[in-house]
C-alpha cells in the first residue's frame, strides 16, 4: 500500500495518522510508516494494526483486544535505550479514507510507536562481509547490545511490578540499527509480552522459532533461543536452520567455532537446546564465550593456515663479491684442519640449492659433464676477507698425511695453554684467600662489622672456585669466580626463581616466571598517558585477568606505574595487588591518561597476586607497567 490517502486514529480524532506504505507484518497485524501533523510539520511513526476483518469471529477480537490494551499499556512502562517508545494504543474504525471512518463497519486495533531511523538487521548485515576487523567489532557490539536489552527485559527491571517482559517474535527484521551504531528492538509481539502466556494464535518467523513456539508458548528462553540464530545469522550471513541440531551443527561448522573444544562449543551451543531451562539465563555472560571464540581464534586459525601452508622455497643465497667461478656442485671438502677465527662465509658451490651455481659461471665450460675447476683461477678469484684465511688449493687425494704433525703440536700446545691457565687460577685463588684472610683480620680487629653495622658472612676457606661448580653451588662469593664467570652465572639463572643470584638487588616481574594458570594477562609495550613503556603486564578488563609469582619470601618492595592503555576504548579498570591471605596492598580504579605510580611493601611475603577486576564493557587492558622487585 502506498496511497497517502488512508488514515487511522481513535473514534475522536479517526484521520489522526496519514498512512504512507506498509513495511511488514506480524502475525495478524500489519505494520505501516505513518506521519502525523504536530505544531504545522509531519512526524514519522509506526502504526501496527490488527483489523476485526482478518479475525475468524467477534468473539476472538474481543478477547484479543482485551490483552492488547492491557499488554500495550504495559509496553509504556518500557524506557531504555534499544527499546523503541511506544506513543499510543487504541480501538479505532480501520483504516480509511478522510473523512469516511464513519461509513465503514469493523473496528482496529492500533499501537503507534516511535520510528526508528536506520537498517533493520538483514539489510544492515547485508553491507558487511566480517572481512575486517572493524566490522568483527561491529558485529559483536550490536549482539551485545541485543543480550542487554534481552537481560533487562527478562530481569523484570522494565516494570514497576517487576513483571518480565517478553519480546515474542524475536528475528533480524524486529531489530533496526541507526547511522550510530545503535540496535534498537521494534514490533514486540502483543500477544505474547508477558512470561509463559500461552496464546491461541500460533505465529512466528522461520529458524528463529524455538521448538515451544509451536505449541504457543514463548517464555525469556524463547526470546534467546531466537538471540542465538540472530547470532548465528550476523556471524554466517545465513538464515539459520529450522531445528536446534541442525542449527547447532550449523554453528559448530563456523571457522571461529570449530577450533574450540569440546567444552567451549558445548556452553556456546546449549543456547540452541530443546529444553528452555538448559538455556542460558545471561546473554551477556553468553556474549562473553562468543567474544572471546570470534576474536581469539580469528588470528590463531589464520597462524595455523600459514602453518599448513606448503613451505615456500629458500631464497637462494647472495652471491659473493666479486663471483666465484664455481662450475660443479660436488665439491670436496676443506681440510681437516681449522681456519682463524674470522668466520668463514659458505661459497656457493656447497649451497643446499643447486640452481644458482651454474649460473655464477662466467665463461662456458667446453664440456657437457661438469670438470675439475683449475686451481689458478680458483686463487686468483678469492680476494682478501671473502673466505677462509687457510690454503684452498685442494690437497692430492694420496697424500692426506701432512696435516697431521700440525694437527700434534696444536693439540700439544692447546694442552700446554689449559695448564698455564690451571696454575695461573689456582695462584689467583691462593693470592685472593690470603687477601680474603687480611681482611677477616682487619674486619675481627674492628669488631666483626663491616660499615652500617651489618655483620659481614663469610664463605669456607677450603671453598674453591672449581669445587664450587662442582657441587652445583648457585652462589659463587665475589672472590671465587672470575667477572667473566659471574657475569655467566647471572645469565643463566632462571628468571622463575626469584632470589636465586644472590648479587641482585632489583628483578624485572615481567621475566620471572608465574605459578598456577595466568588468566588472560600478558606480557608486552603499553602506553600510559601518551608514555611508552617496553616492559608491562597487561590484563584485559573485559574478561579479567589474574597472574601470581612465587616471591619466595627474597624481596621486600615491588614498585610499578598502573593504568588504563592509551589504546583501549573502556576509561577506567580496577586493579588489585595482595600477598599471601593478607588483605590487598592495593586496590584502586586507575582511570585513562591519569596513571599511578605505587612502592608496596612485600617483606616476607612468599605468594604475589595481581588481579584486573572483571565488568568493563568495553575492550582494552589495565597495565602494571614497569613492575620491578627491590631487595
Amino acid at each position: 500500500m502506498t496511497s497517502q490517502n488512508l488514515h487511522i486514529g481513535p473514534d475522536a480524532a479517526a484521520d489522526r495518522y496519514r498512512l504512507l506504505r506498509s513495511i511488514g507484518r506480524g502475525g495478524e497485524a500489519v505494520l505501516y510508516l505513518a506521519e502525523i501533523e504536530l505544531a504545522g510539520g509531519s512526524e514519522p511513526v509506526v502504526v501496527k494494526v490488527l483489523d476485526s476483518k482478518t479475525t475468524i469471529t467477534p468473539d476472538v477480537f474481543d478477547r484479543i483486544s482485551q490483552k492488547w490494551n492491557e499488554q500495550a499499556e504495559l509496553l509504556r512502562f518500557v524506557h531504555r535505550p534499544g527499546v523503541v517508545g511506544v506513543r499510543e494504543h487504541f480501538e479505532g474504525p480501520p483504516i480509511h479514507r478522510p473523512g469516511e471512518s464513519s461509513a465503514l463497519t469493523g473496528r482496529a486495533l492500533v499501537l503507534v510507536m516511535n520510528h526508528v531511523d536506520g537498517l533493520d538487521l538483514r539489510d544492515w548485515r547485508a553491507e558487511r562481509t566480517l572481512a575486517t576487523a572493524a566490522e568483527r567489532r561491529e558485529v559483536m557490539r550490536t549482539l551485545e547490545q541485543l543480550a542487554d536489552v534481552l537481560d533487562w527485559l527478562h530481569s523484570g527491571k522494565a516494570t514497576p511490578s517487576g513483571r518480565q517482559v517478553v519480546h515474542g517474535d524475536l528475528s533480524p527484521g524486529n531489530v533496526m540499527v541507526d547511522a550510530h551504531g545503535q540496535a534498537t528492538l521494534v514490533d514486540f509481539g502483543l500477544s505474547k509480552l508477558t512470561a509463559d502466556h500461552q496464546t491461541a494464535e500460533v505465529w512466528f518467523t522461520p529458524g528463529y522459532a524455538a521448538p515451544e513456539v509451536f505449541d504457543g508458548k514463548r517464555t525469556p528462553g524463547t526470546d534467546r533461543y531466537a538471540f542465538g540464530a540472530i547470532a548465528y545469522f550476523l556471524l554466517s550471513g545465513e538464515s539459520p536452520p529450522a531445528t536446534p541440531e541442525q542449527l547447532t551443527q550449523a554453528l559448530t561448522a563456523l571457522p571461529q567455532i570449530a577450533v574450540l573444544d569440546a567444552e567451549q562449543r558445548a556452553r556456546i551451543t546449549a543456547i540452541y537446546s530443546a529444553d528452555p531451562g538448559k538455556r542460558p539465563v545471561n546473554l551477556a555472560g553468553w556474549m562473553k564465550d562468543i567474544r572471546h571464540a570470534v576474536v581469539s581464534t580469528t588470528t590463531a586459525t589464520s597462524q595455523r593456515a600459514a602453518q599448513e601452508a606448503p613451505p615456500r622455497p629458500a631464497a637462494p643465497p647472495p652471491p659473493a663479491v666479486p663471483p666465484q667461478p664455481v662450475t660443479a656442485p660436488p665439491v670436496a671438502p676443506p681440510p681437516a684442519y681449522a681456519p682463524t677465527a674470522q668466520p668463514v662465509q659458505p661459497e656457493p658451490a656447497t649451497a643446499p640449492t643447486p640452481g644458482p651455481a651454474p649460473a655464477q659461471v662466467p665463461v662456458p665450460v667446453p664440456h657437457p659433464e661438469p670438470v675439475p675447476v683449475p686451481v689458478p683461477p680458483v686463487q686468483a678469484q678469492v680476494p682478501a676477507g671473502y673466505g677462509p684465511a687457510y690454503n684452498l688449493t685442494p690437497a692430492p687425494a694420496p697424500a692426506p698425511e701432512p696435516p697431521r704433525p700440525a694437527k700434534k703440536r696444536r693439540t700439544g700446545l692447546i694442552l700446554g695453554s689449559v695448564a698455564a691457565v690451571l696454575v695461573l687460577a689456582s695462584l689467583a685463588v691462593v693470592g685472593v684467600q690470603l687477601l680474603g684472610g687480611k681482611d677477616k683480620e682487619k674486619e675481627n680487629a674492628a669488631g666483626g662489622e663491616k660499615p652500617g653495622g651489618t655483620s659481614a658472612p663469610q664463605a669456607p676457606a677450603s671453598a674453591s672456585a672449581p669445587s664450587a661448580r662442582a657441587t652445583g653451588s648457585a652462589d659463587p662469593t665475589p672472590a671465587e669466580a672470575s667477572p667473566g664467570e659471574s657475569a655467566t652465572a647471572e645469565a643463566s639463572s632462571s628468571p622463575g626463581t626469584p632470589g636465586s643470584v644472590k648479587d641482585s638487588n632489583v628483578a624485572d616481574l615481567t621475566v620471572l616466571s608465574s605459578v598456577g594458570a595466568v588468566r588472560h594477562f600478558e606480557v608486552g609495550s603499553a602506553k600510559l598517558n601518551t608514555k611508552e613503556y617496553g616492559a608491562a603486564l597487561l590484563g584485559s578488563c573485559y574478561y579479567g585477568a589474574t597472574i601470581e609469582y612465587d616471591v619466595n619470601r627474597a624481596w621486600s618492595t615491588l614498585e610499578f606505574t598502573v593504568g588504563v592503555d592509551d589504546g583501549s576504548t573502556m576509561e577506567q579498570a580496577r586493579v588489585t595487588v595482595s600477598v599471601d591471605d593478607k588483605p590487598a596492598l592495593f586496590s584502586e580504579a586507575v582511570h585513562l591518561g591519569k596513571p599511578v605510580t605505587k612502592s608496596l611493601d612485600i617483606k616476607g611475603a612468599l605468594r604475589l597476586r595481581l588481579k584486573v577486576e572483571e565488568g568493563c564493557r568495553n575492550s582494552g587492558n589495565a597495565v602494571i607497567a614497569a613492575p620491578v622487585l627491590k631487595r
